[in-house]
């Protein structure tokens, strides 16, 4: 093969590498990403006959107590999915802790799901967040995230689900949000 013709194609695979890795870099956190029917990469409201249960969900949280989303079962659940090396997860974090203020007493349990993070990093987020409700612990295997696949897409960190009383997917956003994202989201589920 002439030398040429070799490192053209040798740049034109480093060139597809690159446009990949940043593709895989912005749908890692929050990118806006392609939407879909099933709503990726934005909102989606899950009318009550189309709703699918969200799997069992338990394990260690940050503080080290062990939880279990069923022994919320009656109430509705904000699941939110985090990580402290997330960008767009520092900056909807503030509005999630409000929505938890605000909600807390209504009957929402609000937990988060730390993912693809380093324990101590993500204590130190949630203390300098000031974020009050529990968050589980996803291991290195990503083991919780694998539980969601087909409930959520595993790739848009930050994630938000809202689990209506029965225990059964209602809401969810694929980017980050802010309070009256999950204000006007809780209202009419904790109406049912």
């Amino acid at each position: 093969m002439p030398r040429t013709m070799q490192t053209q194609r040798t740049r034109l695979a480093v060139a597809i590498s690159s446009a990949a890795a940043l593709a895989l870099a912005l749908t890692a956190c929050g990118g806006s990403g392609p939407k879909n029917k099933e709503g990726y990469g934005g909102v989606a409201s899950i009318a009550v006959g189309h709703r699918k249960p969200l799997p069992t969900l338990s394990g260690t949280t940050l503080d080290g107590t062990k939880l279990d989303l069923a022994s919320f079962k009656g109430k509705v659940v904000v699941l939110n999915i985090w990580g402290s090396w997330c960008d767009n997860c520092e900056a909807e974090a503030a509005s999630v802790e409000q929505a938890y203020a605000a909600f807390k007493d209504k009957g929402v349990q609000f937990v988060g799901i730390d993912t693809r993070d380093n324990t101590a990093q993500a204590q130190a987020f949630v203390k300098a967040k000031q974020i009050g409700y529990p968050s589980l612990v996803d291991d290195g295997n990503e083991t919780l995230l694998a539980k969601l696949a087909g409930i959520t897409s595993l790739q848009f960190i930050p994630s938000t689900l809202i689990i209506d009383k029965n225990g059964d997917l209602a809401w969810r956003a694929l980017r980050g949000v802010d309070y009256n994202d999950l204000s006007a989201a809780l209202g009419p589920v904790i109406a049912e």
